[in-house]
């Protein structure tokens, strides 16, 4: 894009004959519509295709989080593994799920009423089984227990602390799913040992379970695990089993004691559940809560029911890491390669077919200016970016040649870059770390730096639904502002090594940078000492971004619920049970914010160092640099250039000698100047180096004749040096080492621009036979 963005010194010529100029060695969008119409629309068509690039590539292919949340818990002895006896619901006495039925309801119904509300916030016990379920032996729930007696004997044993690790301290299941706990209970238990049950009680129970007979089974239930969170919060994990296990949120400290304890020791029936259980009256408890004890069992012995977990056995399953690939997205981005790649072939045939190249660097334009002048720029050595931009801005006004007083330039590198570029650059990364700024804010007031630097479930999480689409370009949008931010940042760092590159010139003899493959490797105007560092940063950046802001998705069931991610919006594209989220973390976003105020306040920094105060301040702008190059044809390296190919070439006709740059008339400064009457602080100083000696006694130049001027000076110079065929006697001084001063020129120069003040001398570049000298303050120069 930056070729593209390149004038060729065709659209050079024709900005400066229209009074304006281009930009060189940098991305600009004034370029972009100043060069040829082809160019112009490529250059959209390739900015334009990247934007969905940047949406939707990162999310083209991606990690699928896989957690199930379904299985099945039993709490039994190890005879039960090695064929022991077993009546379900269990020793316990109460099906799965009891703990719903004294919610508001009088127990005798909704032990065998098939219909029950799964209100997941309120159960604690797995999912309600209807009781009569346990004596019909094909029934999932005896089913399910049944098939667990057979197949625990394979399963993989945990000890007590991996155990709790997934089971307690969860989320999702990852590796495994059914679980039994081995509790330590030699015989198992009998019924009327632990139960004293009335008359109706015991005849009640007869059928599920024997009074006198061992039972290996205490309890079985179908669990699930869900993530839950609060808006801003982290997400939790919630077992519908939590206080069959031994978990329970009615401890202040939640599931710390449990799993801070070396052992696995708790009551089965916590708190209020062992009177109830027991038949008591629940009168005490407001009616919304309990309306009565059960009436199934009563006499529950003290102590009876504290379970001793010795080790666990859980079901293992293969945990697959899926790699998705969404073939929508990876079409749009195919496309797009395909259109790009096939703009960039069609941009690099008719290019090579005009035989127009580009003035990619700084380099490039000196070399081109220097072979081919441009004569409307002649005997405006001394003007820089900064009299330029001045005078565009006043209507009608230009530039006219003659000789300046000079003075040394007392400005930072900070003067190369436009006020206009400073402020734009910075309030585009003032808006960025804003918005990092807003987002780590919120972080911060919602319990602080939580969670994962990297992509986890454990990081913050926006509380909105989105579909797959929805949630990429919203995880993806970030990454075109970066590098928006990115492009703003290589613009501003280009200036200032171009600043950098041109002020050498001014301190000794060096060679031009050129993108000529005969001469030179370099492609675009930052050396690579520059560009990889940038590039580097740049890459880092958007994968650090992509850490900060990402997309989540998740199968299997565990983050699948509303308690998750407020709303039930439904992506049919995806499998069920697939969750879609937009999560960020917080510590990534501090490390963003951190590096992204580090690394603006480099150009800062660079800024400060003092430009040479013997250069002109060019910056980028063409016609600043065309009016430096205006070089002598006393150069020994011109003369030298022009004998050769008088010797070597019988057609005359073919060599180009440029006339000695002169300008037609002893012309004034900017117009009109009257509006340039500036503060009185010092910074006339640089109007004071456009002013012209014979100014003081003739008129100031209208409007009208400036643009006449251009046009015959213009029209000079497309005659002159529009051949390509024609070769320049300043070839060679182009590819020689040069520096940038004071240099001789012939006599019919000095009979033209002499005045009364003195001699009047000329600035451009020489090698060093030329014996180039800097300039020197009070004199004269055009």
């Amino acid at each position: 894009m930056q070729i593209l963005n390149s004038p060729s010194r065709e659209e050079v010529n024709a900005a400066h004959f229209r009074g304006s100029w281009m930009g060189i060695g940098i991305p600009s969008v004034r370029n972009a519509f100043m060069v040829s119409r082809f160019k112009t629309a490529c250059w959209l068509c390739l900015l334009i295709s990247s934007i969905p690039i940047h949406l939707l590539f990162n999310s083209t292919v991606f990690q699928t989080d896989r957690r199930e949340s379904d299985f099945h818990m039993t709490i039994a002895t190890e005879e039960f593994l090695d064929g022991g006896s077993f009546y379900p619901p269990g020793a316990g006495l109460v099906q799965a799920g009891f703990d719903t039925f004294f919610y508001n309801s009088n127990n005798t119904g909704p032990l065998l009423d098939s219909e029950y509300i799964n209100d997941k916030e309120g159960i604690g016990y797995g999912r309600p089984v209807n009781l009569t379920d346990y004596a019909d032996e094909n029934s999932d729930a005896v089913k399910n227990i049944s098939a667990t007696a057979s197949n625990a004997g394979g399963w993989e044993k945990l000890d007590i602390r991996q155990c709790k690790q997934e089971y307690v301290d969860c989320s999702g299941l990852k590796g495994h799913r059914s679980l039994i706990l081995v509790v330590d209970k030699p015989g198992g238990w009998i019924r009327n040992e632990n139960w004293h049950l009335l008359d109706n009680q015991t005849e009640f129970w007869a059928r599920y379970v024997p009074p006198d007979q061992p039972n290996h089974l205490f309890f079985a239930a179908q669990c699930e695990m869900y993530a839950r969170r609060m808006l801003n919060s982290p997400t939790v994990c919630d077992n519908t089993c939590d206080l069959a296990i031994g978990e329970t949120h009615y401890l202040p400290d939640g599931k710390a004691p449990l799993l801070n304890s070396p052992d696995w020791e708790f009551p089965f029936f916590w708190g209020d559940y062992d009177i109830l259980v027991n038949g008591t009256d629940t009168a005490g408890y407001p009616p919304s809560v309990y309306t009565s004890g059960s009436i199934f069992t009563s006499g529950l012995q003290p102590g009876t029911f504290n379970m001793s977990v010795k080790y666990c056995l859980a079901e293992p399953f293969e945990r697959v890491c899926h790699i998705a690939l969404s073939p929508t997205l990876l079409l749009a981005v195919t496309l797009c390669v395909v259109f790009k790649t096939c703009t960039a072939i069609l941009v690099t045939v008719v290019l090579s077919r005009r035989n127009q190249p580009p003035l990619v660097t700084l380099g490039d334009a000196i070399e081109s200016f220097i072979e081919r002048p441009d004569r409307i720029t002649a005997g405006m050595c001394t003007v820089g970016q900064a009299e330029i931009r001045r005078a565009m801005k006043v209507r009608n006004a230009f530039l006219v040649p003659g000789p300046r007083w000079w003075q040394p330039l007392r400005q930072r590198r900070a003067a190369v870059i436009p006020v206009s570029v400073w402020l734009t650059s910075y309030l585009l990364f003032a808006f960025g770390i804003g918005v990092c700024g807003y987002f780590l804010a919120g972080i911060q007031s919602s319990g602080g730096l939580v969670g994962s630097f990297f992509e986890s479930d454990q990081n913050l999480f926006i509380d909105l639904a989105f579909t797959f689409l929805a949630g990429v370009l919203l995880a993806n949008s970030p990454q075109i502002l970066l590098s928006i931010c990115y492009l703003a940042y290589n613009n501003m760092f280009t200036r200032l090594q171009m600043a950098r590159e041109w002020s050498l010139f001014s301190q000794g003899y060096q060679g031009l940078r050129v993108t000529d493959p005969k001469y030179s490797t370099y492609r675009l105007q930052l050396p690579y000492k520059y560009s990889i560092p940038l590039i580097a940063v740049s890459i880092f950046l958007h994968w650090l971004l992509s850490n900060t802001i990402y997309l989540f998705v998740s199968t299997g069931g565990y983050f699948g619920t509303d308690l998750f991610i407020t709303g039930d919006l439904v992506d049919s594209s995806l499998p069920p049970n697939t969750a879609i989220a937009v999560g960020y973390s917080g510590k990534s976003l501090l490390a963003m914010l951190v590096i992204s105020c580090v690394l603006i306040l480099v150009p800062f920094i660079l800024s400060f160092k003092l430009l040479p105060s013997n250069m002109v301040n060019i910056g980028s702008n063409s016609l600043a640099i065309s009016a430096s190059c205006h070089a002598s044809i006393l150069s020994h390296a011109a003369k030298a250039r022009a004998n050769s190919l008088q010797l070597d070439s019988p057609m005359s006709s073919k060599l180009d000698i440029p006339q000695t740059p002169r300008s037609p008339e002893r012309l004034c400064t900017l117009l009109p100047s009257e509006r340039f009457t500036e503060d009185a602080n010092g910074s006339n100083i640089e109007m004071q180096r456009l002013v012209m000696s014979s100014t003081r006694k003739s008129s100031r130049l209208s409007s009208a004749s400036s643009k006449q001027l251009l046009l015959r000076r213009s029209e000079d110079s497309d005659s002159n040096g529009g051949d390509e065929q024609q070769v320049s006697p300043f070839r060679k001084l182009a590819r020689s080492k040069m520096r940038w001063g004071v240099v001789a020129m012939p006599p019919e120069w000095h009979a033209e621009h002499d005045n009364e003040y003195g001699v009047v001398e000329h600035l451009s570049f020489g090698v060093q036979e030329d014996d180039v000298k800097p300039p020197e303050s009070g004199q004269y120069y055009a």
